[in-house]
């Protein structure tokens, strides 16, 4: 019973606390049942997990926004059609739903990591030295730290260094706003081109963890290793189109006398052995966990990254380690953890729609009159790497996309097609959408922290180099193919 001493406003603020206490501790518990039931299979893991996302999906309400209620509507809508068409709909909403556990909790265990990055005096220093490079290698630098901090925590590469990237032009382009205009156009969009390239193949990314859900038979080594190969020949095609875009442009502004001096800025040695020492510690605990469970990587990257955040923390807090780190994870558990909330919903509903939805479709019915099985395994590649960013600019998030048309062309009898190919073509489509769509969550994050809009950074910016970027994947897909 409610205190009637209390004020509105004091009943609110004890709901609201009583609703993030629900919405962290489901969380922690879902990851937690995940892991259980990842590494050893116990029969209750999965229910648990299942359990606290619903609980998760009630109580985190306060916290979520437009896209993450609409997302839960359509869910609950598709979930009353697979009722009503499906006999065998509780085991299909209950395995879908299995799956979205496993996608949030995927998000939620690897945006600890960013809270480790957070507080390290070693991020901040080498995202203060990507952005002060002479422009020789402004551009490699600032996409290749973008691919490397992504690597680690994800969308808080884009929060960290976006802003930052704008300080240090304003701090070196003078007053001419034209310099600064160039200048933040190609930093920015070097850092959006480097992150977006990291999910071709990190087992860090989002990307990995949903075509395990649902492409069957993927060799997520071989898939990672030519996601490696794609990445590095992107990097040379975004400093090709930077270079060709702007050629004239260093020229001009010398013979105007515009340009200020520029200053060399010393590499910080030290910082970059601490931060490779974080990522190497990451990669030992996920080979070990690969070696003594037999699990897939990206599984193994869910239970390295809280043991890797605990032991950096850790290291941070120095001489007063235990209090410091216990108030630390404390806070992690209480206010970090559900500020990841919106991101982990919108991929677990968004997950669990695509699946579901592929099962209330038709599959031989719509494959015949697709006719997909006819398609050359080529075109099909190409194809599935050019609708996912096509429909990211209608507003659909990629997941829904990914697992929707991945269910449907795994589930197609007689497709004659390489599955890690496949998979790897869904993966490419997701990489192209975040430079191309100002819906994709990369232009959502840096319209937000840098107040560039979406269509800017995407179309104006990135437009040629999506475009080029298709090309070069379409090229890469034919040579993979042949062996």
């Amino acid at each position: 019973m409610t205190d009637p001493s209390l004020t509105p406003r004091d009943a609110r603020t004890n709901m609201g606390q009583i609703a993030n206490s629900l919405t962290a501790t489901s969380l922690i518990v879902m990851c937690v049942c995940e892991l259980v039931d990842i590494f050893s299979v116990q029969p209750w893991a999965e229910t648990g997990a299942i359990s606290a996302l619903l609980v998760f999906a009630v109580f985190g309400q306060p916290r979520f926004h437009l896209r993450e209620r609409t997302l839960l509507v359509l869910a609950i809508l598709v979930t009353l059609a697979a009722f009503s068409l499906k006999p065998d709909a509780a085991a299909l909403t209950g395995a879908a739903l299995g799956k979205a556990a496993f996608l949030a909790s995927f998000m939620i265990l690897l945006a600890l990591l960013r809270n480790g990055a957070a507080t390290s005096e070693s991020v901040l220093n080498l995202g203060r030295y990507l952005t002060r490079q002479p422009p020789g290698r402004r551009y490699l630098s600032t996409h290749l730290g973008g691919h490397a901090l992504g690597i680690i925590f994800n969308f808080g590469a884009l929060s960290l260094l976006g802003p930052l990237l704008q300080r240090g032009i304003r701090a070196t382009s003078g007053d001419n706003p034209t310099i600064s205009a160039i200048r933040e156009q190609r930093q920015i969009s070097a850092l959006n081109r480097g992150f977006s390239s990291f999910i071709a193949w990190a087992p860090t990314a989002v990307t990995q963890a949903t075509i395990l859900t649902v492409i069957a038979h993927v060799d997520t080594l071989k898939m990672a290793a030519l996601g490696g190969i794609v990445a590095v020949a992107l990097s040379f095609v975004g400093w090709a189109e930077d270079r060709i875009r702007w050629r004239h442009t260093r020229a001009r502004l010398l013979a105007q006398g515009a340009l200020p001096e520029e200053q060399e800025n010393a590499f910080p040695r030290a910082d970059f052995f601490r931060f490779a020492g974080v990522c190497a510690s990451l990669a030992a605990l996920a080979l070990g966990a690969i070696l003594l469970s037999d699990v897939k990587t990206v599984p193994a990257i869910m239970l390295a990254a809280p043991l890797v955040t605990v032991g950096w923390i850790w290291i941070q807090n120095g001489h007063h380690q235990l209090p410091a780190t216990d108030a630390r994870l404390r806070s992690i558990a209480g206010s970090s953890i559900p500020d990841s909330s919106p991101e982990a919903l919108t991929l677990a509903s968004a997950g669990y729609l695509g699946l579901v939805c592929a099962h209330l479709v038709p599959i031989e019915t719509l494959a015949a009159a697709l006719d997909l099985a006819a398609i050359p395994a080529l075109v099909l590649y190409a194809l599935v790497a050019a609708v996912i960013p096509v429909i990211s600019n209608l507003g659909l998030p990629p997941i829904f996309t990914v697992t929707f048309l991945g269910s449907i062309l795994n589930a197609t009898p007689e497709l004659d097609v390489d599955p890690t190919l496949l998979g790897l073509s869904l993966v490419l489509g997701w990489t192209l959408n975040l430079t191309g769509s100002p819906f994709s969550a990369s232009s959502l994050v840096l319209a937000r922290t840098t107040g560039i809009p979406g269509r800017v950074l995407s179309w104006r910016w990135n437009g040629a180099y999506s475009l080029a970027a298709y090309a070069t994947i379409v090229l890469a897909l034919a040579i993979f193919s042949r062996f």
